[in-house]
């Protein structure tokens, strides 16, 4: 930097009067999607050690939590590995290899023989019509001892602040009846907050939306949104009512504001 004289005669004032020189901004860094993987590896390693463990990871896609060089780690999906190359234009490379492919509607648990030491499933729980039994099923998929491990988004970091959070009478609503594709309202909410332009659409427009998705059997909404502790104290409620018999919470990690996501694990109750 050239210095003028005004401003070389200004840091020599300064200098002579022993003023405090202003320290620079630290750099910002930007937390990627490395960070991420890191920090969930971090979480699981406090409960299951990956290396001398069997895992599944349920919707891993393009970011499975444990690679081969952490352990060994199944994949399961709706999708074939082909079909989620074609469908997101993605390289084959980059996407965790699928070793079962998987029907929804239906329990993991009647459709995968193996049973493992944890199960993963990152960003699904939001997804998921009724999680009450989304979360029976996968702890019925590890052994006694085994851990079910969650990310699972925070809603302030996403575009789902606006919304109402998801309430335990709607989860046991939703159990009773035995849902399997995502309520009516909830696609809305959903395009509301996420679909560019559903927020100023008429609500038939948006009801009409709503009915053509959920007809074309690819409806994927968030139907659940929640922040950390909301989601930990309904867990709580379930199982100490006996909604989840077979799990009991093994371990809560709040949300960091640097990420979008918290963490919470389960663990299968011994026989």
């Amino acid at each position: 930097m050239i210095l003028t004289r005004r401003r070389r005669a200004s840091l020599l004032a300064r200098v002579s009067a022993r003023e405090p020189m202003a320290e620079p901004e630290p750099a910002v860094r930007i937390v990627d999607r490395e960070d991420y993987r890191a920090a969930r590896v971090a979480f699981l390693r406090r409960l299951i050690d990956p290396a001398s463990a069997r895992g599944l990871e349920i919707g891993a896609f393009d970011l499975p939590t444990v690679l081969p060089e952490h352990g060994a780690c199944e994949f399961a999906d709706w999708r074939s590995t082909d079909e989620l190359v074609a469908m997101f234009a993605v390289p084959r490379e980059t996407i965790a290899p699928i070793t079962h492919v998987v029907a929804r509607g239906r329990a993991l648990s009647e459709q995968i023989t193996t049973r493992y030491d944890y199960v993963i499933a990152c960003h699904v729980l939001e997804h998921t019509p009724d999680p009450i039994a989304f979360l029976g099923d996968a702890g019925r998929l590890v052994r006694p001892g085994g851990i079910v491990f969650l990310a699972v988004p925070d809603k302030r970091r996403t575009a789902d602040a606006g919304r109402p959070s998801t309430t335990l009478d709607e989860l046991l609503e939703r159990h009773h009846a035995g849902v399997t594709e995502p309520p009516l309202a909830q696609i809305m909410q959903f395009a509301r907050a996420w679909l560019p332009g559903f927020d100023r659409c008429s609500l038939r427009e948006l009801h009409d939306f709503a009915v053509r998705n959920l007809a074309s059997g690819l409806a994927d909404p968030h139907c659940n949104v929640w922040q950390d502790e909301e989601l930990f104290a309904q867990l709580e409620e379930l199982i100490a009512n006996g909604f989840l018999p077979d799990l009991e919470l093994a371990a809560c990690g709040p949300n960091d504001p640097a990420f979008n996501e918290f963490h919470v694990a389960l663990r299968r109750k011994a026989a």
